[in-house]
């Protein structure tokens, strides 16, 4: 019978049963850790930089902050789907990249006859692995209903 909660990383014989998927595979938080890191940092290492990034890097970035940092009520933060499918105007810096999300207040949810987007700028060091909300712009936008 196949233990379902073995790690996937060769020779690793930890068997626990609360385990981190990475790519369909069962992995324990220290080799969860190493693949992701790993991947997140050769995605970043072929983005040239010159364009958005890949799909993959921006879900990537998204979800390492799900993951590990804690957001406060109140305070600016991301998820995972607003880095990877609302962000734009990436840049890549020495240290990381800058990018602009875009956010939208509840009112926008429940059909108001307006609407204010949050375009909000964060940098994210690929060393630390850390984050920095740098400026928020609000813009208002007419919906017609």
């Amino acid at each position: 019978m196949k233990n379902s909660n073995k790690c996937s990383f060769p020779g690793c014989k930890c068997q626990d049963f609360s385990f981190w998927l990475y790519k369909w595979d069962k992995y324990c938080k220290a080799h969860y850790n190493q693949i992701f890191l790993d991947d997140l940092h050769a995605q970043y290492a072929l983005w040239g930089g010159k364009s958005e990034p890949p799909d993959r890097l921006k879900y990537l970035i998204g979800r390492y902050y799900s993951e590990n940092v804690t957001a406060f009520i109140g305070k600016p933060s991301l998820t995972k789907a607003i880095v990877h499918t609302r962000s734009y105007g990436w840049k890549k810096t020495k240290a990381g990249a800058v990018f602009t999300t875009i956010r939208y207040p509840i009112n926008k949810r429940y059909g108001e006859p307006y609407a204010n987007e949050v375009h909000q700028k964060w940098s994210f060091n690929i060393s630390s692995m850390k984050y920095k909300f740098l400026s928020e712009e609000k813009k208002e936008n007419l919906v017609m209903v």
